[in-house]
């Protein structure tokens, strides 16, 4: 027996900096953030802090001068005890009143968080650091064209056939706005993604969007203006679909959260392009 507890998702102006093809679309790190929120909520017990089974099926447009989405977490919970959590819209044709349910999101709360054995951060980050360098301005100005609130890789991203690392600021929150993050900052989680989206561009000039990932495990979560530095291991290579592990640290080196089989794919039906300055000639080996 699923419930559909309503959402009302306040847009930010920070949003719109999140863009596909020029269109603004809530970013994945938000859609868990609300999901999150809202099943803890309805059921307190929830822990949000391990999550499984994510895929990100459609793009949440936010369209231009709208500041609240109505929405809904429809959730479900096994005979296991664990709980599914979606996001989904309903619009209704003018012309023949039809209602519509789009699902945008859905993942997995399955209950006990796992422990888990993180490796150090020196075990592939100096081998990694040899590799090829992207400045920061390179990444935001060719490889993803995101607003500069999304712009929180500093100085270099730094990849090679191993994977990639980067050092991220995490911005403060604004005062007129203070968010509930159950989950941490969404950013360092979010620039993340966009070394991996550069590691595919550069290895197998294709451009990725995160659509889904194994599991999601916060040991600690991540904080406005804090500094944190991820890690992007490759997992399974192919260029019609692309894994990786990522690991966030601080700058102690403890380990804050992974997001493990991290699936990425080209969501543009080819229409965007590596530039050919990224695009590594030889073939990868891992």
């Amino acid at each position: 027996m699923s419930q559909r507890l309503p959402l009302k998702i306040e847009i930010h102006p920070y949003m719109r900096d999140h863009r596909f093809e020029g269109k603004a679309v809530l970013p994945a790190v938000e859609v868990m953030q609300l999901l999150a929120v809202s099943t803890e909520k309805y059921l307190p017990a929830t822990d949000i802090r391990f999550i499984e089974k994510a895929m990100f099926d459609k793009f949440f447009y936010i369209e231009p001068d709208t500041h609240l989405v109505e929405a809904f977490n429809e959730i479900e919970r096994d005979e296991t005890g664990s709980i599914t959590a979606k996001l989904i819209t309903k619009t209704r044709s003018k012309k023949t009143c039809i209602t519509r349910v789009k699902k945008h999101a859905t993942m997995q709360f399955p209950g006990n968080t796992p422990d888990i054995q993180p490796p150090s951060l020196d075990t592939v980050s100096g081998q990694i650091k040899k590799g090829f360098a992207i400045p920061s301005h390179k990444l935001y100005s060719d490889l993803v064209p995101f607003g500069p609130s999304y712009h929180n890789i500093q100085n270099s991203l730094f990849v090679s056939e191993k994977g990639a690392i980067a050092d991220i600021q995490a911005p403060k929150q604004s005062t007129t706005h203070k968010l509930k993050l159950p989950l941490g900052s969404p950013f360092p989680l979010d620039a993340a993604f966009h070394a991996a989206c550069a590691w595919g561009q550069r290895y197998l000039a294709v451009v990725g969007f995160p659509v889904g990932f194994d599991r999601r495990i916060i040991i600690q979560p991540t904080r406005p203006g804090n500094r944190y530095t991820c890690l992007i291991l490759p997992v399974n290579v192919s260029t019609e679909l692309f894994s990786f592990d990522i690991r966030l640290y601080n700058r102690n080196g403890i380990l804050f959260e992974t997001a493990l089989g991290l699936q990425m794919r080209d969501v543009s039906a080819g229409r965007m392009k590596p530039p050919q300055w990224v695009i590594k000639k030889d073939p990868i080996i891992l």
